[in-house]
């Protein structure tokens, strides 16, 4: 994982050799943005379920709804374990709860993901935010197979 610098927002470029630790990667690089992770116990696990119309669009909304778990919640997640990512027709079903606006239930939906998260609330004297992350933007996104796996460039507006 590499810090991008952008004016008035940070970003990320991650690198993996496959999807899964790709998606699982950003995730950590995201909420290494928000805090020191190695302050957070994975005392709480969750249970995500998402569909996209493409992958990139399942990227920016893995992402937006872990901080949005994050801002709604005050947890902070530092593991994150992608047990199943890809077209509709390789996931296995299942259900979840209803989606944001405009997004569709994950078994209608060409992507899928299937993840657990862990992590606890905020601790105040424990825990740091350095930063709050109010939008992980398709602005600057990539998202391309490349030699050795996968790699994405993620801006996050602050």
């Amino acid at each position: 994982m590499t810090p991008l610098d952008h004016t008035a927002d940070t970003g990320l470029i991650v690198t993996a050799p496959d999807l899964p630790t790709l998606f699982s990667r950003a995730a950590w690089g995201m909420f290494s943005v928000i805090t020191d992770l190695a302050a957070v116990q994975p005392a709480l696990t969750e249970t995500v379920e998402l569909g996209a119309d493409d992958l990139p669009g399942l990227l920016v909304r893995w992402l937006s709804e872990l901080n949005f778990r994050h801002s709604t919640t005050h947890r902070l997640y530092a593991r994150f374990e992608v047990r199943e990512l890809g077209a509709s027709d390789s996931v296995g079903t299942g259900t979840a709860s209803p989606p944001g606006a405009g997004t569709r239930a994950p078994r209608d939906a060409p992507w899928r993901l299937q993840a657990e998260v862990s992590g606890e609330p905020i601790v105040p004297g424990r825990h740091t935010v350095f930063t709050e992350i109010k939008a992980v933007t398709f602005h600057g996104l990539e998202l391309a197979k490349v030699d050795g796996g996968w790699r994405a460039q993620i801006i996050f507006d602050l």
